[in-house]
């Protein structure tokens, strides 16, 4: 439970942190680079120090695939959603990036033929529905005070960035099978920082201390670190029981925007974020409740 919880919270501080580097003048596509040119090597590290180095070399069969879920589903999603971050704000990103699970199962239906329960279908209703809340004080619409300064490109960003990162989700279920998650992990992240450097280019190395800060803590603290602490927390919980903690992220977020940057949620908004929140532990405790054995048959 503990490696859980300080996964979620280590992870909730991306967005604040990303919007730090932003505020300092870095681009949001430098800053992608960046935080992976950190990050990876503490992943080589780790391989290393677990002696997994010799495993860590992909087939000539698994190249083509990797690449789709580095490059195209995981670092889409990391493009996506920093540009988002830019755009609306850590808060309203973060929010609308909870929405990944139900995502996840959506596009495991359509793509994948797998089939959706009633609670899934609830929680796939009340996620939109969340997002919905979220976004219609942006607009005007429906007799609400427009909200000023905000562009709607963030909320396709965002929307963008919570697909791929459900395809990138599917996927990695699938790499993973067979490998250890710490070299899926390293795998993964070298190929998104050999290809993303490549097109946006090598990060610059002349930066102030402060925003050297940021990289590390972005690189480290809310890559790496994260990530392991998630791969404990969920075999010691399990993927269901893990789920329904890092419901505690988005508002962790928030609640961190608010006190750093002075963002605030109008009250629509609060109302998205509870529905958003209220989708993701439907669907966590559909998952727990279905490792238990105490579901009926899927529904088609």
């Amino acid at each position: 439970m503990i490696q859980m919880i300080s996964a979620v919270l280590l992870f909730a501080f991306g967005p604040i942190l990303l919007k730090m580097a932003m505020n300092e003048g870095i681009g949001p596509d430098q800053v992608v680079v960046l935080r992976l040119a950190v990050a990876f090597p503490s992943f080589l590290a780790a391989v290393v120090v677990s002696r997994s180095l010799a495993a860590s070399k992909p087939s000539f069969k698994e190249i083509p695939f990797l690449f789709f879920i580095s490059v195209f589903a995981m670092g889409g999603a990391m493009i996506c959603f920093v540009h988002s971050v830019m755009l609306l704000g850590a808060s309203v990103a973060a929010l609308i990036g909870a929405t990944q699970p139900v995502m996840t199962a959506l596009i495991a239906y359509f793509a994948l033929s797998r089939p959706v329960t009633s609670r899934q279908a609830l929680s796939i209703a009340a996620s939109f529905l969340g997002v919905f809340f979220i976004v219609i004080p942006m607009t005007g619409l429906l007799g609400l005070e427009k909200m000023l300064g905000v562009s709607p490109a963030g909320v396709g960003y965002s929307i963008l960035s919570t697909v791929c990162a459900a395809a990138a989700s599917l996927g990695f279920e699938k790499y993973v099978e067979g490998k250890k998650p710490l070299v899926a992990s390293f795998q993964v992240t070298g190929m998104m920082l050999f290809f993303l450097a490549g097109a946006y280019g090598a990060p610059q190395l002349h930066f102030t201390t402060r925003i050297w800060t940021i990289a590390v803590m972005l690189g480290v603290v809310t890559w790496f670190l994260p990530f392991m602490l998630l791969f404990y927390g969920i075999r010691e919980m399990g993927a269901s029981g893990a789920s329904l903690v890092q419901n505690l992220g988005p508002v962790v977020t928030v609640l961190a925007a608010g006190v750093i940057f002075g963002e605030r949620l109008a009250p629509a908004q609060m109302v998205g974020m509870t529905m958003v929140l209220s989708s993701v532990f439907i669907l966590a405790w559909e998952r727990k409740l279905a490792r238990q054995g105490a579901l009926n048959m899927p529904e088609a």
